[in-house]
């Protein structure tokens, strides 16, 4: 048995040419971001487990964090001080309309939406869509990381941003996904099997290929656990979460 990021390591994802040759102040587009394999976290808080765990692997570049919780002068604090051995060099400010072109309303969720402010928890903050391209400092080498992921933050409802992106925009799967129901984050429903986002995935056969799921949290069917890969402890709580992939 390996550990987790070294079984990732097998699945090694070459930097995407965008990416890897980013000069600060180059304009980019979100098909960009959505270009290459894609982390996905809804629900995300602070855990910055899933961007450690894919760069670190060099399986994944681009990372999405959804979570209607996170304000963003605490995101703007995480951006500049907490990927160690990482700055950025390019901080990127979306619109709706740079993300989501037909702007379509779901089909399936019926509570709150991407980019309405009036249905989240935080009820104050202004919804907000920003990338953060960060370069590796230059003590450190390949075996920290790659040269450059890109991170991009939405302050909108992880479910209705999954239909939105994965099925409707760009009609692709997140390679990665990280899944876990906090219990207590004010989520208006689970992120598990049974829940809303499951009936998305099935509806639309849209599986992310690579699931990192924590202990006591359900995932939903079709996905077996990699025996080979060791549990990493992480998160907020150190919390057990185990790597499964999509046999379907």
């Amino acid at each position: 048995m390996t550990d987790l990021i070294s079984y990732l390591s097998n699945y090694r994802e070459e930097t995407p040419a965008w990416l890897e040759n980013y000069l600060q102040g180059e304009r980019i587009t979100f098909k960009n971001i959505m270009s290459s394999r894609v982390g996905y976290y809804p629900g995300s808080g602070d855990d910055g487990s899933l961007i450690k765990i894919g760069n670190k692997s060099h399986s994944v570049h681009s990372f999405l964090y959804v979570d209607y919780g996170v304000r963003r002068a605490e995101l703007e604090k995480r951006i500049a001080n907490s990927f160690r051995g990482y700055h950025p060099i390019q901080q990127i400010e979306w619109h709706e309309s740079d993300i989501i072109s037909n702007n379509t309303d779901s089909t399936e969720i019926q509570e709150p939406k991407f980019g309405n402010p009036d249905t989240f928890f935080v009820k104050d903050e202004k919804p907000y869509y920003l990338s953060a391209i960060m370069e590796r400092d230059k003590e450190r080498d390949d075996s920290w990381g790659a040269q450059h992921f890109v991170a991009t933050f939405l302050f909108a409802d992880g479910i209705d941003t999954y239909e939105q992106l994965f099925v409707k925009e760009y009609t692709k799967v997140p390679w990665l996904f990280l899944l876990q129901d906090h219990g207590w984050g004010g989520n208006y429903d689970r992120f598990v099997a049974d829940g809303k986002l499951d009936i998305i995935i099935k509806k639309n056969l849209c599986y992310p290929q690579f699931v990192i799921c924590a202990k006591n949290t359900r995932i939903w069917n079709g996905y077996e656990q990699v025996l080979d890969a060791a549990p990493i402890y992480d998160g907020m709580h150190e919390d057990r979460r185990d790597l499964y992939v999509c046999r379907r």
